[in-house]
């Protein structure tokens, strides 16, 4: 029997995640976070769910941003994530990005985690920079680094090539992982998504949950979801499209179409996120259907249909604000079977979804299951549910 979070038999309680105790772990377990870019984040959400949600910022000026969000009285879980990964490449010397000068004035790891929490942050998260495909030495440093670190309100971002998944390689991620005596952020990298890097991805991720208690996806799509119904501790959510997955550093984005973008909008039944311009074409000579997030009351969902910074902002809010109306159905189960049956009955609508939505607007074949999706409607339940995988289709729109 391994030591994977495993659920306790009161209703009433959480799943306890093994393995990782201390500040860090009892802020972010059980929740899965937003992850956004500090100037689409003007003012405090409110479209996050207090139990189960919170809020990353991310990359330039997320310290500031943090700063102010603390002052103006935001009170749910914050975090600031320097994104050095986005740039930089971990060596087995360097694994941080740390500030150039002299360590007596704030250079070291540990001056840059404090000044986090001083500036409002919930928990520390490690300036890691990017673990490429067979970086062993900068893997281990991570690891031994993170064990030089004493306090508990630390969470150690581990940004990886998704090549780290494989079955030749995952060995080691585990080894490496267990040593870790603080909460884990595994970050994937690749291009476009990580996931669909290889067919085995989603089950070797699952795997991965099952050897190592205490980590939590980072960076992520709706996969944070299939995190937390098998075993993962938290995840962050990214609310936009670039900040969703991570290109490994050094690399530039490749894409299916040239620039500009626009934004990429979260279609609730469909369980997919579709680019604005696709949303608009897709539905230029038929009704496009209403959303009813907190944040859109029913607006059409081809509204989204523009570059500008505003309407950005305003399809980040319409992603998060529909999947943290989501979490109370998660998170109302309390054994990971019942969470998978939950999870996996969602899937299964949203790829029957698909079908429906070519044939209502007479386009067939216009929307695909993703391929993540997919795997997620069709893999086995892990875990045994407490009541028949029939019983819970009801379930699916919670």
């Amino acid at each position: 029997m391994n030591d994977r979070p495993v659920p306790t038999d009161h209703s009433g309680q959480t799943l306890t995640h093994i393995g990782r105790q201390g500040k860090a772990a009892s802020a972010v377990a059980e929740r899965i976070l937003m992850l956004d870019r500090p100037r689409f984040v003007k003012e405090v959400p409110d479209y996050l769910d207090p139990d189960h949600g919170g809020l990353v910022l991310c990359g330039d000026n997320a310290a500031a941003r943090t700063l102010e969000l603390a002052k103006s009285g935001y009170s749910g879980v914050l975090l600031e994530d320097a994104a050095a990964y986005e740039k930089e490449i971990a060596t087995g010397v360097a694994p941080f990005a740390l500030p150039d000068g002299d360590l007596l004035f704030g250079g070291d790891l540990d001056s840059v985690l404090q000044a986090q929490i001083e500036r409002g942050a919930t928990a520390a998260l490690t300036p890691t920079r990017y673990v490429p495909a067979g970086a062993s030495d900068a893997l281990k440093a991570i690891m031994v680094a993170a064990q030089a670190i004493d306090c508990d309100d630390v969470i150690v971002v581990a940004p990886i090539s998704i090549a780290w998944l494989r079955r030749e390689s995952r060995a080691q991620l585990t080894a490496v992982l267990k040593r870790i005596p603080h909460p884990v952020a595994l970050a994937l990298g690749g291009q476009y998504d990580p996931l669909k890097a290889f067919a085995a991805a989603p089950e070797h991720l699952r795997d991965l949950l099952q050897e190592v208690p205490g980590v939590g996806l980072w960076r992520t799509d709706l996969a944070g979801f299939d995190v937390l119904a098998h075993g993962g501790s938290f995840a962050a959510i990214g609310a936009g499209g670039s900040v969703r997955h991570l290109v490994p550093a050094g690399e530039r984005p490749e894409s299916s179409k040239p620039f500009p973008h626009y934004p990429s909008v979260l279609v609730p039944e469909l369980l997919r996120y579709s680019a604005a311009d696709f949303l608009a074409d897709a539905y230029a000579n038929t009704t496009p259907p209403r959303c009813y997030c907190p944040r859109c009351g029913g607006t059409f969902l081809d509204a989204f249909y523009d570059r500008t910074d505003v309407i950005r902002a305003a399809a980040h809010a319409h992603n998060a604000a529909t999947w943290n109306s989501w979490l109370p159905g998660l998170f109302q189960h309390q054994r990971l079977g019942d969470r998978q049956q939950w999870w996996r009955n969602r899937c299964k609508a949203a790829v029957d979804a698909h079908l429906a939505e070519n044939v209502r607007i007479e386009q067939p074949g216009r929307f695909k299951p993703p391929p993540a999706l997919k795997k997620w409607a069709d893999l086995p339940l892990r875990d045994a549910p407490t009541a028949p995988a029939s019983s819970g289709a009801e379930q699916t729109t919670t």
